[in-house]
């Protein structure tokens, strides 16, 4: 299979339409050339870019996500991305191993206005962040250098609502970042963290730590009067999440969000938490620790063109 054959093909994934026996074609053609397994890397890479931007766009732009035809468009571009970070191609690619191969010759900034994110000052404030720079939300507590879930919250913009997470939040300031935002290329802002369900192995309710990642344009002062609501008016978003039930030996797992940043960004919200999924439930043994906010950049990936 050729470069402009196995690029053709890597579209049609992206488009749902391969058959049993092209999939198994095309896993084959990667696992025989390291190039062609590069080639899919940046293709799957540039189709996640092209989509984040699409959806600043249309957040922009006011939208309407509910109509018939957006949700077809929505449906389609998501579908083969969500199947290949599934590991729809066995044995070859997972989300983070496709990132690991696309930008290997990324540059990484770590923002520093991440404040305390290996937990070594004591305290957690109360409610949602009004300023940057500090650890505050549901009742969580730091010991031994880790933050502690201790308790699910409501959110403070709806004290009355129910209340099913204890999360934690930081607002951290982008605006430093704008000459670096500024240069040609993609920029990816990712939020990583370390959990551990400490509980004994197979314990239920099963619980979810969850590493979300917001970006907004504007004035951070008020938002904890919007907050979630405020959501829908991100420009761009990256979640991760796993389940635990227990850990005999109480080993730490990573989790890593990531999204596509533009130089409009003036702000972004960071988010840990541990969602218990049986509720009421008391929070107990679950921990977070060594969140990391880091941007990489990288040169804007070529666009190819097949004619046939």
């Amino acid at each position: 299979m050729n470069d402009a054959d196995f690029l053709a093909q890597c579209m049609r994934y992206q488009d749902g339409v391969l058959s049993t026996e092209e999939t198994s074609m095309l896993e084959c053609a990667m696992r025989a050339d390291p190039a062609k397994r590069r080639l899919f890397a940046e293709t799957q890479c540039h189709a996640m870019a092209l989509h984040d931007r699409f959806r600043q766009e249309a957040f922009h732009s006011g939208a309407d996500f509910n109509s018939p035809m957006e949700q077809r468009r929505s449906t389609g571009i998501g579908r083969p991305i969500a199947a290949m970070a599934a590991g729809l191609v066995i044995g070859l690619f997972c989300a983070s191993i496709v990132w690991a191969i696309a930008l290997p010759k990324a540059t990484t900034e770590r923002l520093f206005s991440l404040l305390n994110g290996n937990f070594d000052e004591s305290h957690i404030a109360s409610g949602f962040p009004r300023e940057f720079g500090l650890w505050s939300g549901d009742e969580a507590a730091i010991a031994n250098g880790r933050l502690c879930f201790n308790r699910p919250g409501s959110d403070s913009s709806d004290p009355g609502a129910r209340a099913i997470s204890c999360d934690v939040f930081q607002l951290v300031d982008l605006r430093p970042l704008r000459h670096t935002l500024s240069q040609t290329g993609d920029s990816v802002l990712e939020l990583g963290a370390n959990v551990c369900d400490a509980r004994p192995y197979n314990t239920n309710p099963s619980v979810t730590f969850f590493c979300q990642l917001y970006l907004f344009q504007g004035d951070s002062a008020a938002l904890h009067e919007r907050w979630p609501q405020c959501i829908a008016n991100t420009l761009a978003s990256g979640s991760a999440q796993v389940t635990t039930l227990g850990n005999e030996s109480a080993t730490w797992r990573s989790i890593t969000a990531k999204c596509l940043v533009s130089a409009d960004a003036d702000f972004a919200v960071v988010q840990i938490s541990a969602r218990p999924n049986l509720r009421p439930a008391k929070l107990e043994g679950l921990f977070a620790d060594d969140v990391k906010l880091s941007l990489k950049t990288q040169p804007a990936l070529p666009v190819r063109t097949i004619l046939r």
